[in-house]
C-alpha cells in the first residue's frame, strides 16, 4: 500500500488473502475513517452467520460468481445496499465468488 496524508492507495495483486476461516478469504483493501473496502473470496458451498448492520449500512458488489443474500440470487455485476438497521440472515453460494465490500471496520482490524 502506499500512503499520502488521507488517502491509502492499493494494488490488490499485492495484497496477499488473508484466511478467515474456513471456505473464506479476505484482502484489506484500505481503511479511512472507521470505513473498510476488501475483496472477500468465498469457496463453494460456503454458508456465512447471520449478523446485524447495528451502526452503519453495508455496500457489495458481486466481482465473479454468484451468491444468496437475503433470498436474493445474486450474480457477477449485481450489488446490493443494506441500511443500518437490517439483519443479513442468509448468505450462501452454491459456486463460489468474489466480492468487493465496504462495511465498518470491526474490532481489532484495521
Amino acid at each position: 500500500m502506499t500512503e499520502n496524508t488521507g488517502w491509502t492507495f492499493t494494488d490488490q495483486g499485492a495484497v496477499e488473502w488473508q484466511p478467515l476461516g474456513e471456505g473464506i478469504a479476505m484482502k484489506n483493501m484500505g481503511v479511512a475513517t472507521g470505513k473498510m473496502i476488501a475483496l472477500f473470496k468465498f469457496d463453494a458451498g460456503y454458508v456465512g452467520g447471520s449478523h446485524e448492520h447495528t451502526t452503519d449500512p453495508e455496500f457489495t458488489y458481486i466481482l465473479e460468481g454468484s451468491m444468496v443474500s437475503n433470498g436474493v440470487l445474486m450474480e457477477t455485476g449485481h450489488s446490493y445496499a443494506a441500511e443500518m438497521g437490517t439483519t443479513h440472515s442468509e448468505f450462501r453460494t452454491d459456486t463460489g465468488c468474489t466480492l468487493v465490500s465496504v462495511f465498518p471496520v470491526p474490532p481489532g482490524m484495521g
